[in-house]
């Protein structure tokens, strides 16, 4: 029987359907982000009852996979390596936005009124998950910090135990230079992630950044 029809897509006693193939499409759901097993089994019965919403999302998987990569010189994501912040002529090659993931550029760029460029570090400094210093590319940021002659490096990470570990260790990292090393002031709050942080809020944080002692 067609799930999309009375009675269709039954679940046996155990909570599994009594279709494997709908049970495999709603437990590869259940693996993105943010979707239980309620949020994915309405995906699944809504892609199964039609068909041209599951065409087109199995298109833009796919076409996505094939177009989509980093660039190589910041980390953003991209169809063109290098990307077009990084290629374009108009942006502050001088300062530099230190990021934790691609995901935190969009607010940025969203806002409109940061004009410099970014490095993504990919993740944050997390000893107790095993995330150490030699599993970030602190070389690369230093290359890039000399090549283009950086003066003021911004550090917009989450304020996290892990970004606040992060932060510290680029300081030292950058200590003794002729750099100027700045964080997002107010606006930010504790436990804050900062791809989920509205525009104002974070023009806000901007504005009021403040040295770090060393930096």
């Amino acid at each position: 029987m067609h799930p999309g029809a009375p009675g269709g897509g039954r679940q046996a006693s155990g909570g599994e359907f009594q279709s494997p193939a709908l049970e495999r499409l709603v437990r590869s759901l259940q693996q993105l982000p943010g979707l239980g097993r309620k949020s994915a089994t309405r995906i699944a019965l809504h892609l199964l009852a039609n068909h041209e919403d599951a065409a087109q999302l199995t298109t833009a998987v796919d076409d996505a996979r094939r177009q989509v990569t980093r660039c190589g010189r910041c980390g953003a994501i991209t169809e063109s390596d290098p990307c077009a912040i990084c290629t374009n002529p108009g942006r502050d090659a001088s300062l530099l936005c230190v990021v934790a993931s691609p995901v935190d550029i969009l607010p940025f760029e969203k806002a409109a009124f940061f004009r410099g460029r970014y490095f993504v570090l990919g993740r944050l400094l997390s000893p107790l998950d095993g995330v150490r210093a030699e599993d970030l590319p602190f070389d690369r940021l230093r290359a890039r910090i000399d090549e283009d002659e950086v003066r003021e490096v911004i550090l917009a990470l989450d304020t996290s135990v892990e970004g606040e570990t992060t932060a510290l260790y680029v300081q030292r990292l950058l200590a003794g230079r002729a750099i100027h090393l700045s964080r997002l002031a107010t606006g930010i709050p504790v436990g804050g992630a900062l791809a989920y942080t509205d525009e104002a809020t974070l023009q806000r944080a901007f504005q009021h950044r403040t040295g770090v002692e060393g930096g």
